[in-house]
């Protein structure tokens, strides 16, 4: 029997209808618009202060297609004025490129402003290091990035094939791709950067072991102590994630896992690394405040958020993540989660339903009963 007040729920389709008195189907926008208006029309004219942050892969898209649920709940959201960001742990593309593509898809107009990706706090890190290993994503799109964000000297695992094939003679470069690589500064690296995954597990590894275990950044050389001569980051440490194929498939965190473990066997040593992205606190901090920023400055509403929505389907990014910072979470059917995963205590969401318009649904009841 379904429970309301239970502080963790599963709601299935059936479940939902009968402890929502929304009908579903050609009705359900019209019901839940309904709702949206009961919020913002108060005796005080009150404006909402919750909102919502949603991952993108496995929420709203799933692989290169748009879910027609994840349409429907910005564009709900969209005409009533309640914020939302977007918090993914995914990127490799300029956050210019990546909300023009996801505004084409999901058919609403998306600011720069409401879209956090794994690597936008890279930002913070140029000021600290002058040359950098730039790696993952398509051919060098990331380098782009990091020189965007402010980079000097950005260097790829395809700069140095190019410059000298035997350093991983297995290599799965193009011709096409190899013309894209530049010249070698004669600088040492300062910091290895992952922005995305990588798309030549065989070649990032040889590169980033060799540099790790460098002296002192030099490629080519090697400390004799075997120590790790310099920082590594990885932008997030999604073990999993979804696209098109119906089980889920490894990310940056099964790399990292990875070269974590070559490194290990290769110099007896632990390997010291910093990890952001979801679940990571520092992510979340960041989100809020952009929430509230993006609140104030498109719908001027001042004073804090009570409540902030995270919609995900992955329990042990989004929804650890989530948890972790205080947050209302709720998991969907229609990404990595699968009925009969086990979730621990940390990574247990406040609800499950079966898509993203069912968990805007529930978010906008819940407020309609605390008011």
């Amino acid at each position: 029997m379904c429970n309301p007040n239970m502080i963790y729920t599963t709601i299935s389709t059936t479940c939902l209808r009968r402890h929502l008195p929304l009908a579903f189907e050609s009705r359900v926008l019209s019901a839940t618009k309904a709702a949206g208006r009961r919020l913002l029309t108060t005796e005080t004219d009150v404006a909402p202060n919750f909102a919502f942050a949603f991952d993108i892969d496995g929420v709203l898209i799933r692989g290169a297609k748009p879910l027609a649920e994840g349409k429907m709940a910005l564009k709900l959201l969209q005409e009533h004025k309640i914020p939302w960001v977007l918090l993914t742990n995914g990127g490799g593309k300029s956050e210019i490129a990546r909300v023009a593509d996801l505004s084409e898809k999901l058919d609403i107009e998306i600011s720069t402003k409401q879209f956090i990706q794994s690597h936008t706090p890279f930002r913070r890190l140029v000021d600290n290091y002058s040359k950098v290993l730039v790696v993952g994503g398509d051919v060098d799109t990331c380098r782009h990035v990091a020189e965007d964000y402010g980079f000097k000297d950005c260097a790829m695992s395809l700069d140095i094939v190019a410059t000298q094939r035997s350093i991983w003679p297995f290599h799965r470069y193009t011709p096409e791709e190899l013309k894209h690589a530049r010249p070698l500064s004669e600088d040492a690296f300062n910091a290895i950067l992952m922005f995305n995954d990588s798309r030549d597990w065989g070649c990032d590894t040889q590169v980033i072991i060799d540099l790790l275990t460098s002296e002192g950044g030099k490629l080519g050389t090697k400390n004799s102590c075997l120590e790790q001569a310099l920082p590594i980051y990885f932008s997030n440490n999604d073990l999993l994630w979804a696209n098109e194929y119906h089980l889920p498939r490894f990310g940056q965190g099964a790399f990292r896992t990875s070269i974590e473990k070559v490194f290990k066997d290769y110099t007896g040593r632990d390997m010291q690394s910093t990890i952001i992205g979801k679940p990571y606190l520092f992510t979340y901090e960041y989100a809020h405040g952009v929430l509230n920023e993006w609140r104030q400055e498109m719908f001027g509403y001042d004073g804090k958020l009570r409540r902030v929505y995270m919609i995900g389907d992955n329990p042990a990014s989004d929804i650890r993540g989530g948890n972790g910072y205080g947050w209302y979470t709720i998991l969907v059917r229609t990404g990595v989660f699968k009925d009969g995963d086990e979730l621990d205590a940390a990574a247990k969401p406040k609800v499950i339903v079966d898509n993203v318009l069912e968990a805007v649904m529930h978010a906008i009841q819940n407020e309609i009963k605390l008011k």
